[in-house]
């Protein structure tokens, strides 16, 4: 089959014009291929293929067929290496969401919701959000179901719910997915890791082997699991259809209105240590004679209240840990002062900071805190940029 030419001499192409001005009404351009983005920037990646180097806090997002909203991977941003895109000019994008919510998670069911009078209202954000109530899915598994010869766990292949144009709700909603459980080639569970949204029945599901199973030569009699729906009349979804404008992380609330009572939701807002500094009196602590590192632990989207949901099994989201530092004087201590960020990270809540030492401390380092100042840290959006070369 043809290929590009290339060899010795023959390099990528040169940066392209990403929005030709030859288009009516279109912005004077210029040939690049990087990009810088502000806090709630976004870029339609042109059509075309492309390698898409991103920076520390960019993200590539995708347009939803589904939910027809633009999601993100749960690894964030900052992926370490090339990644290799093919465009169709529309449905994927370059997007820097620090500052900005990008997703809810559901705190309280709450009961009596009915889908065509509930409306989400931002507070503090031009965010606008979507609602799904009801429509989660729950399975079980009858002893005349349970198949046989199964080597390793079968896949649970659910299909999505409609999409708005094709749901009774109007507003489609949110894939389930499940994994199964087998005992002496049987399936004995079927559990789920998102139950799902805007289901409007259930149906029954054949369970298929998977491809790498031992037993596939040997046969296997393929167990069904029956999918129910649940949460009719309860919150079980918030879909966020524009993410707004940056905003200080906190700042912001979400509100229910509509028929029913008792439900809340909250935002998780993309955002990044931004400033970090020691006020007040020194810190004397084991810290060793370099500098101290400040990192974080946690940051993960908000548990909420469903319990086999992505958000609160910490698999929605990937947190990056910060890595900031402080100068030490002396054995041990730290004075006031403004630290060095290297990498503010990557979180959807705020994570709690760490001030750590070097390991390999003098025998005579303190060996208790006293004096402790105060430490201050700022959270948001940070500007970033990416590098957009043409492939071959």
């Amino acid at each position: 089959m043809p290929t590009p030419l290339s060899g010795p001499g023959v390099g990528l192409p040169l940066p392209q014009y990403l929005y030709p001005t030859a288009l009516q009404n279109a912005p004077i351009d210029s040939p690049t291929n990087k990009i810088g983005l502000a806090p709630g920037d976004q870029l339609p990646i042109p059509a075309g293929t492309w390698y898409i180097g991103l920076g520390n806090y960019t993200t590539i997002e995708f347009l939803d067929p589904v939910t027809n909203t633009w999601i993100m991977s749960t690894a964030g941003s900052w992926t370490g290496g090339w990644t290799y895109i093919k465009s169709d000019g529309f449905t994927v994008r370059l997007a820097n969401r620090t500052g900005c919510p990008v997703s809810a998670s559901v705190t309280a069911y709450g009961t009596g919701w009915v889908q065509s009078s509930t409306t989400i209202a931002a507070v503090g954000s031009t965010s606008t959000w979507l609602p799904i109530v009801g429509g989660q899915l729950s399975a079980s598994v009858t002893s005349t179901q349970v198949g046989g010869g199964y080597g390793i766990a079968p896949l649970v292949l659910i299909p999505a719910p409609p999409p708005a144009a094709a749901n009774a709700n109007g507003v489609g909603g949110i894939q389930a997915t499940a994994w199964a459980t087998i005992t002496n080639g049987t399936v004995t569970t079927v559990s789920f890791s998102n139950p799902g949204a805007g289901y409007q029945s259930g149906f029954t599901l054949a369970l298929l082997p998977n491809p790498s199973d031992p037993n596939l030569s040997t046969g296997i009699t393929m167990a069904t699991v029956i999918l129910t729906t649940t949460g009719a009349g309860s919150i079980t979804g918030a879909l966020c259809t524009n993410p707004g404008a940056p905003i200080t992380p906190g700042q912001m609330t979400l509100t229910l209105a509509g028929a029913g009572s008792s439900a809340t939701i909250v935002p998780n807002v993309l955002q990044t240590m931004l400033t970090a500094s020691i006020v007040g009196s020194l810190i004397t602590a084991p810290l060793g004679t370099v500098a101290a590192l400040l990192t974080t632990v946690g940051g993960s989207a908000s548990v909420g209240t469903i319990t086999n949901s992505p958000e609160f099994n910490n698999r929605a989201f990937r947190p990056r840990p910060t890595q900031a530092s402080f100068a030490v004087t002396g054995i041990g201590t730290v004075a006031a002062q403004v630290g060095t960020i290297y990498d503010g990270g990557l979180f959807l809540t705020t994570p709690n900071p760490v001030l750590v030492g070097n390991l390999a401390m003098p025998s005579n380092a303190i060996a208790t805190v006293t004096n402790a100042g105060t430490l201050v840290m700022t959270w948001g959006g940070a500007q970033d940029f990416v590098t957009m070369q043409p492939a071959p």
